[in-house]
């Protein structure tokens, strides 16, 4: 028997030195273990990396969502504002969101995202630490409104609509991840702001913020890539040996913004997106003050939020194999109903075990909506412009839900109470839930017309 050594990065034994069929490798057993793993990770397609970074991107993102909440409370002891005035900073980061939206869904269509995300990163930073300094109701619609928004813009539609770009087969799994960090992070932002409140303030508790964001996202950001063709790679699943320019042709299939636009499922979506996040911010930033103001502990109310966002990674993880069994559109219908059911639970509540009920079911139905805003557009409109889609359906999205949480806040400041809301937020959610029926009926009817017109 011979022996044989293999060169493998950072092996310097020797090539091809096998003369019979059982060979052994003369590398070093540490090299030799090395090599090993360099090869699988070879094995691993980079669509699952950017998956991953991207996840763990927007896990770092949702401290910007969902904390903002759990800072209202000090922040209207320290300085005495009133909750209207004050929950416009989250609503201003949503308007700024949404109006860069289409800005970065075409600079990522065209450039990537990974430039696009690493500003994020940063602008992210700078608004917690900036947040420390804080002194009047303006500081904080700069430094939570506007930095919060500039980086969730650089956020959203730069990476959601990179995942599709990657895969053909395991899309919705892929989605799913990615909607399952910003899930992830969500269960443990609220807990983790409420922690280091009380055990430094909320001062020190923004700057940690601050710098847990830039040493988690910057990095993260450096991984991710456009498309498989910048690296002269096919998409996951992708059938064929084409060369690049066939990778590239399978890239540019789908609408363009304006072809979308003339059609009249990009205005149900868009009227479904503006009406479902008003709901919605409304409950992310008012459901602590709201449990609290009944009776509820503030640990215990922050755990509400952190329960809706633990239940919504499940239904994030999941959703994907079942908008593959039943379609993107029926899926979102169904999250649209049961949303609704959980607004009519609330107005009822007044213990812990209901507010859990609701959170458990609600995280449900939400965390349901959210990889599907992305499945949905892609099986509608296609991947060709699909960041400056994304983008634009965003706009509405950010304009609906920058009207959630003022509304509920100048509703308490006026009433001394939520419970005047939550017959509002029910009837909205009806609403998005008839549209979204609508919209699965109206996309279906328009298919079997173009099959029967191919006929």
């Amino acid at each position: 028997m011979r022996t044989c050594c293999v060169l493998y990065d950072g092996c310097g034994e020797g090539v091809n030195r096998c003369q019979a069929k059982l060979t052994v490798c003369l590398c070093p057993p540490r090299v030799r273990v090395l090599n090993c793993g360099i090869m699988r990770l070879r094995r691993i397609h980079y669509g699952w990396i950017v998956t991953l970074a991207s996840a763990g991107i927007m896990a770092t993102c949702s401290l910007s969502v969902y904390t903002f909440g759990v800072f209202l409370e000090p922040l209207i002891e320290t300085f005495r504002w009133d909750r209207g005035p004050l929950s416009l900073a989250p609503s201003m980061a949503y308007l700024v969101a949404g109006f860069l939206a289409i800005a970065t869904g075409r600079l990522s269509d065209r450039y990537g995202p990974r430039l696009l995300a690493t500003l994020g990163g940063v602008m992210m930073g700078v608004g917690f630490v900036l947040m420390t300094r804080v002194s009047t109701l303006r500081d904080t619609y700069v430094f939570w409104g506007l930095c919060m928004g500039l980086a969730f813009g650089c956020f959203i539609a730069p990476l959601i609509s990179t995942i599709p770009r990657w895969f053909v087969q395991r899309r919705g799994l892929a989605v799913g991840i990615l909607a399952t960090g910003f899930g992830l992070g969500a269960i443990i932002s609220p807990l983790l702001a409420q922690a280091l409140i009380s055990a430094h303030g909320w001062q020190r508790a923004l700057l940690v913020l601050g710098i847990v964001a830039w040493a988690i996202i910057i990095p993260l950001a450096q991984l991710i890539r456009k498309s498989p063709a910048q690296m002269g790679l096919r998409p996951y699943g992708a059938v064929g040996h084409g060369e690049g320019g066939d990778i590239e042709a399978s890239a540019a299939e789908g609408l363009s913004l304006g072809e979308a636009v003339r059609g009249v499922p990009f205005w149900l979506y868009g009227a479904i997106g503006f009406l479902w996040f008003f709901c919605l911010q409304a409950i992310v930033v008012h459901i602590i003050p709201h449990a609290t103001a009944s009776g509820v502990t503030e640990m215990a109310a922050a755990s509400i939020l952190s329960i809706l966002a633990g239940c919504s990674v499940v239904s994030r993880a999941s959703i994907g194999f079942a908008a593959d069994r039943l379609g993107a559109r029926r899926a979102l219908s169904l999250c649209l109903i049961l949303s609704t059911l959980t607004f009519a639970w609330l107005m009822f509540a007044r213990e812990i075990w209901a507010f859990y009920i609701f959170a458990v079911v609600f995280g449900l139905a939400y965390g349901g909506v959210i990889p599907l805003a992305t499945l949905v557009p892609t099986e509608l409109f296609g991947t060709k412009s699909l960041g400056m889609v994304i983008g634009a359906l965003m706009l509405y999205s950010t304009i609906g839900g920058a009207g959630g949480a003022p509304f509920a806040g100048y509703v308490y400041d006026t009433t001394g109470s939520y419970r005047s809301v939550l017959p509002v937020l029910a009837v909205i959610s009806a609403v998005t839930a008839l549209l979204g029926v609508v919209l699965m009926k109206y996309v279906d009817r328009a298919r079997r017309n173009r099959q029967v017109d191919a006929a």
